[in-house]
């Protein structure tokens, strides 16, 4: 279902002079959250993992970060050694793009796959990091959800805060109790939430009850990421370190080709 779409995005970042190593579906496509009606439109978000040629390295140029707008939605392109960095501080939009099945390992990257596969270990050698980070984004789009912006000003004036966040944030939540659950990354959200989830998205949960709920999730929150961390103690460093040899792997691949 994805993969011309998957394709088409790593065409238009290789025709903008960058060498895709991998493409990922990103957003709501993932969640089982798209929304498709004359209300609401779900956009088609991609992320992409770019490698650097040898004159990147040679002439020490700032590693690729951009997003790129397309006609049905955004291409979030990084460098693989910014990729790699996300992937230690367990940024989830980050590992979401090594977990998701909808993805296009390029051509000479097949390491990639490697990478994918050390998503598992990643996970219990840097669960505390991980439940951090859950955290610190949650936190975020809290601060987010009330503030104007052009993106969000029609929501913020209209009901008083962007719902958008508020579902975020409760996605979040969801997803670090699963993993407290199972010990998995679950980005597909619970049948029995996605009612709430898309009310929430659509703003049809008024502001003063957004608020009330918001401070249960922040409770339940910092629960689970006590838990976690006292289950899983202190973070490792093996499987990220094989992450990074085999993104240098890949780098000096390429580097050799061109």
């Amino acid at each position: 279902m994805f993969e011309e779409r998957l394709r088409a995005a790593a065409d238009c970042i290789e025709s903008l002079g960058y060498a895709p190593a991998y493409v990922s579906l990103h957003g709501s496509q993932n969640y089982g959250l798209a929304i498709h009606t004359d209300e609401y439109e779900s956009d088609y978000d991609f992320k992409c993992v770019v490698l650097p040629s040898l004159w990147d390295l040679v002439e020490g140029r700032k590693p690729a970060s951009l997003t790129v707008e397309t006609a049905e939605g955004q291409i979030d392109v990084k460098d693989i050694r910014i990729f790699c960095d996300a992937l230690e501080r367990m940024n989830p939009a980050y590992l979401e793009s090594i977990a998701t099945a909808q993805h296009l390992i390029l051509p000479g990257s097949e390491k990639m796959a490697q990478i994918r596969a050390a998503l598992p270990r990643l996970m219990a050698q840097r669960a505390g990091v991980f439940a951090k980070s859950c955290e610190g984004l949650f936190e975020d789009k809290a601060k987010r959800m009330r503030h104007d912006s052009p993106a969000a000003h029609e929501r913020i004036v209209r009901y008083g805060y962007d719902g958008k966040q508020a579902h975020h944030m409760l996605r979040l939540l969801l997803l670090l109790e699963e993993f407290e659950k199972n010990g998995g990354l679950r980005f597909e959200a619970p049948k029995e939430a996605r009612e709430e989830l898309t009310q929430l998205k659509l703003n049809r949960i008024p502001l003063e009850d957004a608020e009330g709920r918001i401070a249960g999730w922040r409770t339940r929150m910092r629960v689970v990421r006590g838990r976690i961390e006292e289950k899983y103690g202190e973070p490792k460093k093996d499987a990220h370190a094989e992450i990074v040899r085999l993104a240098r792997e890949m780098m000096l691949d390429h580097c050799r080709k061109t």
